[in-house]
């Protein structure tokens, strides 16, 4: 091959490399169109693809997210006919973020997978790591938990495999926000904490903040609530320190859970809108959607139902965009609440069905047993007392065979409300035993004693 067409192509290729470290994209960009272009007329099919490759991340951090796709697709099959494999894997990785950035899930799980076979075939295990890591989230995603633990599993011996002990500890992390959310908690926190230890031992100050997030939210869950303060607490200040905002943001979230917790409304309402706008500053749907949903809570409490729906809605309309079922149950039964107090009862009642079958298909207890109080609550204000008899009792039943981190508040709750239908219909012995069974539940749980009171005075 020509000795000037060779130099030609490497020149226009270094000429987009030295663009884009010095963040000039559009320079970069044509720069490695061209470098492509060249190298494709001189059969270096290698080359081709690493020039397309590179302009796929350049079209990447331009948000180009469609064209970045089809620029790793391009680059796969260049890689392909180069016979150049572990390359070809690299870009089927790439793809498959990006086609989760476009919640194209089927697509983003094909290219994963894809990535994993190639990785496999060159007995790569970091390469197996990171694809099979990948494929955790999209279970995850999916809201299929032991899919997950299995992928996050599989991932940690692959890392273990290729001594990678910072890629095995985020594995380990990711692992134990699972056991998080199906409410392993004990096993979430041993995690958690031999994942801090790695993490102090490498100096991996980013990787410390999210693992004190994690432990923090594990004692937020178990409403053990000062220990999550301060837990969030020192994860905040090394987050500010550090300039990390998404870290700064899940802490503002996660005080603001616990401010809400405790009545502490007005300083829940700051700590909520201060995540939200570290989320917005972030581009983080799924963080601006957590945050959304905790401000539509926020201002129900307040009584500004209109904002609270808006709040609501935005958050499930970005939860749904994400292909994120995990977040749905609770925000679908906190837009059927608003519905409900602004006396949209048929409406209300639709949206509460529809929350109990999403918690259900992801078997969370406590947003189904709060769907069906939402349900009696309709019923009730309808008139229909044997249908919210039901609903009350089955959110009782659900709540007591459940370990779920409110299932005395939730009993509690059922409890008062099937109390108050006795004395409504005259069963004064019924009320006084399920007024009993309130205050048993209640009698440790500082949260959900606060409700009997409450509750009374509406008897």
């Amino acid at each position: 091959m020509p000795t000037d067409d060779v130099e030609a192509a490497e020149s226009r290729f270094q000429t987009g490399i030295d663009a884009l470290n010095d963040g000039k994209l559009d320079v970069a960009a044509e720069a490695l169109s061209d470098a492509e272009i060249r190298f494709r007329m001189l059969h270096d099919f290698k080359r081709a693809g690493d020039s397309r490759n590179l302009l796929a991340d350049v079209q990447r951090q331009n948000n180009q997210l469609e064209m970045a796709a089809n620029s790793y697709q391009r680059a796969i099959k260049f890689y392909r006919d180069a016979g150049s494999t572990v390359n070809q894997a690299g870009s089927a990785q790439a793809l498959g973020h990006v086609e989760r950035q476009l919640a194209h899930i089927d697509r983003a799980e094909e290219a994963y997978q894809d990535a994993w076979n190639l990785y496999t075939a060159q007995d790569d295990a970091l390469g197996q790591g990171n694809a099979t890591l990948a494929l955790g989230h999209i279970a995850l995603q999916r809201g299929k938990m032991e899919q997950a633990i299995e992928h996050y599993t599989r991932a940690i011996s692959y890392y273990a495999k290729a001594k990678d002990s910072i890629n095995e500890a985020d594995a380990r992390r990711s692992l134990a926000d699972v056991l998080r959310l199906i409410r392993h908690f004990d096993e979430a926190i041993a995690e958690y904490q031999q994942i801090l230890k790695v993490y102090e031992a490498m100096g991996d100050q980013y990787g410390i903040v999210d693992a004190l997030v994690g432990l923090a939210g594990v004692y937020l869950d178990q409403r053990q609530l000062d220990k999550a303060a301060d837990t969030f607490a020192a994860a905040y200040n090394q987050a500010q320190t550090l300039e990390y905002e998404l870290g700064t943001a899940d802490c503002n979230l996660g005080l603001a859970e616990i401010y809400l917790l405790r009545n502490n409304v007005d300083q829940a309402l700051i700590s909520a809108q201060q995540a939200q706008q570290n989320y917005t500053n972030m581009h983080s749907d799924l963080g601006i959607a957590s945050a959304s949903r905790l401000l539509g809570e926020i201002n129900t409490r307040r009584g500004q139902l209109s904002y609270a729906n808006g709040q609501m809605e935005r958050a499930l309309r970005l939860y749904k965009a994400e292909g994120y079922r995990i977040g749905q149950p609770e925000t679908t039964v906190g837009l059927g609440e608003i519905q409900r107090l602004r006396g949209f009862l048929n409406r209300a009642i639709q949206t509460f069905e529809e929350a109990r079958r999403l918690a259900r298909s992801l078997q969370n207890d406590q947003a189904e047993s709060q769907a069906l109080l939402g349900l009696g609550d309709s019923y009730y204000r309808q008139g229909k007392i044997i249908q919210a008899e039901q609903s009350y009792s089955e959110a009782q039943n659900r709540m007591e065979s459940s370990n779920s981190p409110g299932h005395a508040t939730g009993m509690a709750e059922a409890a008062l409300r099937l109390a108050r239908l006795s004395v409504l219909t005259g069963r004064l012995d019924g009320a006084e035993s399920q007024l009993a069974t309130a205050r048993s539940v209640t009698t440790d749980n500082e949260l959900a004693s606060q409700l009997i009171p409450m509750m009374l005075s509406s008897l």
